[in-house]
């Protein structure tokens, strides 16, 4: 517990000094999620969980008294726990990815409010002009105020968010919050998603499942132990039915399982093409500005317009990214589906 107190301060050092020495630090996703893992309440339980259970079983190995029902009682356990403890981690993951995405969403908010404001600062000007050429009516001018102060509020309520959503960021990581720091976009990925490998991956460490089958080798154990000329009728007749039912929720977990799995690949591919229609409108927006840029400077569109083409450009930003947010978290919930930090291979 000390080795990894040490760790994370050394971490949290190195990443103040990097930050004083450069102003700022771009903090990337995994350097977030690996100082959660560091800090995370529920994780550090889980290992705790962990590690009392192979204790447990060890000792249990080690005592020639133990009876093998109990030794196998253990063993199960301790398989349980460690699957457990890799859930929790994915968990972990899913509450980085969002506290780091709201983070990102919210300062691409500020930016788009602060070039709105920009905007309806230059059209209350240009409003004013034509007001005193008699080119506007008393009626446009407050309707001009009226949107620049209306900006002026949206800005503060995005400035808010953000700090908000900062304060929730370093919550999560389980940090102080720490100056200058940068968050960097994810890229994107696009995996192959085989739905039997996701299965098979599932049957393997999803707690749901391996806690299904666990109770079916147990009762399984007993059944074989229980029919002898020994053992009360009573009592066999009762690790049978135990066993059927333990059977018949394992089967019905893996249905679900694979009914779900299913769904979430899907929610995953849906979530791709609508990046890629994100990433056209973009390049769309994009190449508008060029163009009203061009015009601009010939002296064919006034400041106002090239301004709201300015404003167009960061609206697609914010659309792109925010399908590539909602990307990853598909994404996320997938894994968790799976019980594993593994998606498959790129394409």
């Amino acid at each position: 517990m000390k080795i990894k107190i040490l760790i994370v301060l050394f971490v949290i050092i190195s990443l103040w000094g990097i930050g004083y020495s450069q102003n700022q630090k771009v903090f990337t996703f995994d350097e977030a999620f690996n100082i959660a893992l560091q800090n995370n309440k529920d994780l550090l339980s889980a290992k705790i969980s962990l590690d009392n259970a192979g204790l447990e079983y060890e000792n249990k190995k080690k005592d020639p008294t133990t009876l093998i029902l109990a030794l196998k009682q253990a063993e199960l356990n301790y398989k349980l726990e460690a699957v457990r403890y890799e859930n929790t981690k994915l968990q972990v993951m899913q509450n980085v990815r969002t506290a780091y995405f709201n983070v990102l969403e919210a300062q691409s908010q500020v930016k788009l409010y602060k070039k709105q404001l920009e905007y309806y600062s230059e059209y209350l000007n240009a409003t004013k002009i034509k007001f005193e050429l008699g080119n506007a009516t008393s009626v446009d001018v407050q309707q001009a105020e009226i949107n620049y102060y209306s900006a002026q509020n949206s800005l503060t309520s995005a400035e808010n968010n953000l700090e908000i959503a900062w304060s929730q960021f370093w919550q999560v990581l389980g940090v102080f919050p720490m100056k200058d720091v940068v968050l960097q976009e994810l890229e994107l990925k696009v995996f192959n998603l085989d739905l039997e490998k996701l299965f098979d991956i599932a049957q393997e460490n999803l707690s749901s499942i391996v806690q299904a089958k666990n109770n079916v080798e147990l009762y399984e154990m007993q059944v074989k132990l229980y029919d002898n000329d020994y053992t009360p009728k009573a009592t066999l007749i009762s690790a049978k039915n135990s066993l059927e039912t333990a059977k018949m929720t394992l089967e019905q977990t893996l249905t679900s399982t694979r009914l779900s799995l299913a769904q979430k690949i899907e929610q995953v591919r849906a979530a791709l093409k609508e990046v890629n229609l994100q990433r056209k409108n973009l390049d769309l927006a994009q190449e508008n500005y060029r163009i009203a840029k061009i015009r601009y400077d010939a002296g064919l569109i006034t400041k106002l317009d090239l301004i709201n083409s300015e404003v167009n450009i960061i609206k697609a930003e914010n659309s792109y990214y925010s399908s590539l947010h909602n990307y990853w978290k598909s994404l996320d919930s997938l894994l968790l589906s799976i019980g594993k930090i593994v998606v498959g291979e790129e394409k």
